[in-house]
């Protein structure tokens, strides 16, 4: 290990506080810190603790000169640098500042001990997930493509009115339907908004995709699981409003009836999350949503 990146979530005083720490930590070990620029207030914090042995630079090259990414927040800022993992993929350590914390799952009571031990030369506990690549076609023209940690979503806008879709795998037909939209997750993001809308929990080794309509007007409708080295295609057949394709809740792009949203594995590696050493996936799960908890 050479260089360590840092993301600190905007505006959260408490998350500076503990960057300055954590930095501190770091440069101990003689490893330089690579500061994403996004947040003025953790810049501001720690040039001021560390001086000039902190590098600013914008987020969007921490994946290229870093070996590994420090995330304090939650998980939407875990999100905005893991889909950042296009050409390298380097471990990220989500330690959680915000509130859920499924992809920051390294507590802030053991993130100065997990870090120093990677520091020391310690392996880190690596869980490996699937990232999707996900296109948006109108005719011959690429709209979109970028890749998901969590989901794509295609959803009707304000005006409460359904719409038309056609989904087909490998160019073979599966269904079509009306409904407020479709879910396609990942297996990491199948606890995200998949599992709230009524979709199923899949452990993260699986490679699978999850199909999860929203609010379907059929009875009949469920939540569809295939193999992941399919290739899904999504037609807009019906649009009486506006609709939109999001990516990871942070990404949106409009859509108009005719386009195709293309999805399938993105092949060229897996995003690499470091891990508790403490818990496995359904300890957190117990822990996050009180999975299989008697009341």
């Amino acid at each position: 290990m050479r260089n360590v990146g840092l993301v600190v979530r905007h505006h959260q005083p408490l998350a500076d506080a503990f960057a300055v720490d954590l930095a501190g930590v770091i440069l101990a070990e003689g490893f330089p810190v690579y500061l994403a620029d996004e947040s003025p207030s953790a810049v501001k914090a720690l040039k001021k603790a560390h001086g000039r042995k902190i590098r600013v630079v914008p987020k969007s090259k921490l994946p290229a000169i870093t070996d590994l990414v420090v995330v304090l927040g939650g998980d939407g800022t875990f999100l905005s640098i893991a889909r950042l993992m296009r050409s390298r993929s380097v471990p990220v350590l989500g330690i959680n500042m915000g509130q859920l914390g499924f992809l920051t799952e390294i507590k802030k009571s053991e993130a100065i001990q997990t870090l120093g031990s990677i520091m020391k030369g310690v392996p880190a506990k690596i869980s490996e997930r699937a990232l999707f690549d996900v296109t948006l076609k109108r005719g011959n023209e690429v709209i979109y493509r970028g890749p998901i940690v969590n989901d794509a979503v295609i959803s009707k806008g304000a005006i409460a009115r359904i719409i038309g879709l056609e989904v087909a795998a490998n160019g073979k037909f599966i269904y079509d339907f009306r409904a407020d939209g479709i879910i396609v997750s990942t297996p990491t993001g199948s606890t995200a908004y998949s599992l709230a809308a009524g979709g199923p929990i899949i452990e993260p080794s699986i490679c699978a995709m999850i199909l999860t309509a929203i609010c379907p007007h059929s009875l009949t409708q469920r939540p569809l699981v295939i193999p992941d080295d399919a290739e899904i295609a999504i037609t807009l057949k019906q649009r009486p409003g506006h609709v939109l394709l999001t990516l990871d809740g942070q990404d949106a792009v409009d859509m108009k009836e005719g386009d195709v949203v293309v999805i399938k594995r993105f092949r060229k590696h897996s995003l690499k999350i470091v891990s508790s050493s403490s818990r496995d996936y359904f300890s957190v799960l117990r822990e996050k949503l009180n999975f299989g908890m008697r009341t």
